[in-house]
């Protein structure tokens, strides 16, 4: 049984803990700053916790690192010990911070990972791109296995890594703020705002069971009929910008994430 490590117990990195204890393939260990983020993995599901992230990192054959893009250099550091000739890799989910940046703190030939899943993964229903330095290509089938535990993960080159990060990481986000849009759109027609939230939550969720079948435009195309209200719709907001401002914002969500790793 594979020893994964994870650092973080946040909504990334516990909603991965959840989903790979619940699936009994693992042996599993934790390490995070706050003692109380541990408890409830050890008490659950008797998992191997610690506050020491280099005592983890020894116990573990695939270390997940699920810190914020600023602390990434102080764990890896923390951790290199370990992986001088030990055949561990390392896999990190930080967004912008790039595997050269990665490997500056740990052993030359070390196995580097990058992963950027999204928030939905705490409902197992998240998405995944993966993408490693050649030492670590024999773990992607490892790392694609473990992250297919909470939603899609697919292979994609690390030169399009800031994109997925604005496109699918940041992606509930823009979701949430066209629903919220929807919602106060609905109200101000004069549906009671319990009913508009339960219109617009519905409308999202069959949308997205249509969107795997077929493509936007298609679904968009069987919506929208000549002349009516649909048509009439998609006009005023193409004067407003609509999707203008989508591409904008995808746009500087990848000159952020570029930015993060410099």
């Amino acid at each position: 049984m594979k020893k994964v490590g994870i650092i973080g117990a946040g909504k990334i990195g516990g909603s991965l803990l959840t989903r790979l204890a619940e699936s009994g393939d693992y042996d599993l260990g934790v390490s995070d700053v706050h003692a109380e983020q541990l408890a409830p993995y050890a008490k659950k599901y008797g998992m191997r916790t610690t506050s020491s992230n280099l005592e983890l990192a020894e116990q573990s054959d695939l270390l997940v690192v699920a810190v914020k893009p600023w602390d990434v250099a102080t764990v890896m550091a923390q951790v290199s010990p370990a992986f001088n000739g030990s055949g561990k890799a390392v896999a990190s989910v930080a967004a912008g911070v790039s595997i050269a940046t990665i490997s500056e703190n740990l052993p030359l030939g070390t196995a580097v990972l990058r992963v950027m899943p999204n928030v939905c993964a705490s409902v197992g229903l998240g998405s995944a791109v993966v993408t490693a330095n050649e030492a670590g290509r024999a773990s992607v089938p490892m790392v694609l296995e473990i992250f297919g535990h909470v939603g899609d993960v697919m292979e994609l080159p690390e030169r399009l890594f800031d994109a997925a990060t604005a496109l699918h990481g940041s992606g509930p986000a823009y979701v949430a703020l066209f629903a919220d849009a929807l919602i106060q759109a609905g109200v101000r027609e004069g549906i009671p705002r319990d009913v508009a939230r339960r219109l617009v939550v519905g409308t999202i969720e069959g949308t997205a069971v249509l969107l795997k079948e077929r493509s936007a435009h298609q679904v968009r195309d069987e919506v929208m009929t000549p002349g009516g209200t649909t048509a009439a719709a998609f006009v005023a907001m193409e004067k407003a910008g609509f999707v203008g401002a989508i591409y904008d914002g995808v746009n500087a969500a990848a000159e952020q994430s570029r930015g993060l790793g410099k």
